[in-house]
């Protein structure tokens, strides 16, 4: 009887320690962020903030266009077929207008121009399968419709640009002196 209660206690006060260890340990201090670069104390170039507001009209309407089209799951039977033929004739449109922003941009630094190849690299490819998928549409059904739909969307979300806006140095504070790049980044 008395190792049990013995043993109770050495179990109770081994909780006990080891819960005041626990919420006594101090946290690992947080590393201090990164300052921002000192602005420039002419501003941003206005070439590049020029290069970048046609950067930004041409890809703003891809970045958000993903969340006004339809979706594979809205699509169950023919009556459905006309939203995913509106939504793909909406992807064609904007992909087509960022095509043609995106070859309107002059040259202006090694990072940008290879900021933009890739983009617009990416738009036309993505253009060609949407065009296939408008095309074969009217004959494949539900099924084709769903994903057509589905890996239109998926390419759009996850596509990442080789070359991200933050490593052009001085984009960063172009984009932010540009109203048109506000939801770019």
């Amino acid at each position: 009887m008395k190792s049990r209660t013995t043993a109770r206690i050495r179990v109770t006060v081994a909780l006990a320690v080891g819960c005041l260890l626990a919420g006594c340990a101090t946290n690992p201090p947080e590393p201090e962020p990164k300052p921002a670069p000192p602005p420039s104390p002419t501003g941003p170039d206005p070439a590049l903030v020029s290069w970048a507001g046609g950067y930004c009209g041409a890809v703003k309407d891809m970045r958000l266009i993903v969340y006004s089209m339809a979706k594979g799951y809205d699509i169950e039977t023919t009556a459905d077929l006309p939203k995913a033929e509106d939504s793909l004739k909406k992807l064609d449109t904007a992909l087509t207008a960022a095509i043609a922003g995106l070859e309107k941009l002059p040259k202006i630094a090694q990072d940008a121009d290879k900021l933009a190849a890739g983009e617009l690299a990416f738009y036309r490819k993505l253009h060609g399968k949407v065009t296939e998928f408008r095309t074969l549409l009217p004959r494949g059904g539900v099924e084709y419709a769903k994903a057509a739909l589905d890996l239109s969307g998926a390419d759009l979300v996850t596509h990442v640009p080789e070359i991200k806006t933050g490593d052009v140095p001085g984009l960063d504070q172009a984009m932010k002196a540009d109203k048109a790049c506000e939801l770019v980044g």
